[in-house]
């Protein structure tokens, strides 16, 4: 009985992780396309652009959600 509870929790856990890198996938994925198009043309812009992107993705996941029509 206990393995089977270990199982499902593990499941469960995997489920969680697998949804929200699901979620992430088109941001992470546009924030590499850019930063490697930036890297095309000047190669420590690429480094700069994905820096700046993921810290202005930061920023706005901590800003308060009203007035987006998010709840």
């Amino acid at each position: 009985m206990r393995r089977q509870a270990w199982v499902a929790r593990l499941a469960g856990v995997a489920g969680t992780v697998t949804g929200v890198l699901w979620r992430a996938l088109p941001s992470l994925l546009g924030v590499g396309l850019v930063a490697y198009g930036a890297w095309l043309a000047w190669r420590p812009a690429g480094f700069l652009a994905a820096g700046v992107l993921l810290l202005a993705d930061q920023v706005a996941d901590r800003l308060p959600r009203r007035g987006r029509g998010l709840s």
